[in-house]
């Protein structure tokens, strides 16, 4: 059962807007979802008066728009600014605070095409591939030709949302135009990891065969893969599997229930993550 939230201050008639979003909101709930869900996008434009003012007077805040308007002029981080108002409502755990202190931390300095990267880069992280791989292509289309290390960077981070989804040959192809627009030597060794994903072993071995200058990326290639091969043998879902194979063996009833039970999680994972 989750916990009850009780509603912190007022609510607004009158509420206060994020121009640069098109978002309006009410109360300070509200403003903790939009701080919380926005970080990537909101910046220093959050540290305004106008906002104090509004906690103050509209929401009957006053003690949490006297901790914040001291932070308005003595150089207070964004990041920061939003923490005391997170923190104040009890809206969200403290690592979830400091989750998203630290994501305006990360923002800071970046123009608006690096922090719309920065979001759906996150949304990889999170096993969000599909949207992630949509945004990416709507980042694109608007991006300046200009910006060649930032399209490299997009290029190559579409290419491992496409490995999430299991599209090795669509992710090499997208790793490699990374690799020629900027020269990464992380996207070419990206793309033979993909390469090595979908071809056969005999065919893989005739295409590194003939990379020339490049041959030394494929053994250093090779020693990540033998290096993760190791931390396989000692990691906890390969001790789940030895486990379930021993009890196949001993005819144990309960493989199968806990078989089809770890085959539904997983299918329902990546469900979410091809779906969004």
């Amino acid at each position: 059962m989750g916990r009850i939230l009780l509603q912190t201050g007022e609510c607004a008639v009158i509420p206060y807007c994020f121009d640069n979003l098109g978002i309006r909101v009410y109360s300070v709930e509200e403003l903790c979802y939009v701080l919380r869900e926005n970080a990537f996008l909101i910046d220093r434009e959050i540290l305004d008066k106008r906002l104090v003012k509004w906690i103050g007077e509209v929401l009957r805040l006053q003690e949490l728009a006297s901790m914040l308007a001291p932070l308005l002029h003595n150089g207070t981080s964004v990041g920061a600014f939003v923490r005391v108002i997170l923190s104040y409502t009890g809206l969200y755990a403290e690592e979830e605070v400091e989750r998203t202190e630290s994501i305006y931390l990360q923002g800071m300095g970046l123009n608006a095409y690096e922090k719309l990267k920065t979001r759906i880069d996150h949304m990889v992280e999170c096993g969000k591939y599909t949207p992630a791989v949509i945004e990416y292509d709507a980042l694109m289309s608007r991006l300046p030709e200009k910006e060649t290390k930032l399209r490299a960077g997009i290029l190559h981070n579409k290419g491992t949302a496409l490995c999430g989804l299991f599209l090795f040959e669509e992710a090499a192809a997208w790793f490699l135009q990374a690799y020629e627009l900027d020269g990464g030597e992380e996207s070419f060794i990206a793309y033979l990891a993909a390469k090595r994903m979908y071809m056969p072993e005999g065919e893989y071995v005739s295409f590194v065969s003939g990379l020339g200058e490049h041959y030394d990326m494929t053994l250093e290639l090779e020693r990540r893969v033998q290096a993760l091969s190791e931390e396989w043998e000692e990691s906890e879902p390969k001790q789940w599997l030895e486990e379930r194979r021993r009890m196949k063996e001993e005819g144990d009833p309960l493989y199968y229930e806990e078989t089809d039970r770890k085959v539904r999680e997983l299918k329902n994972r990546y469900r979410e993550n091809v779906n969004g």
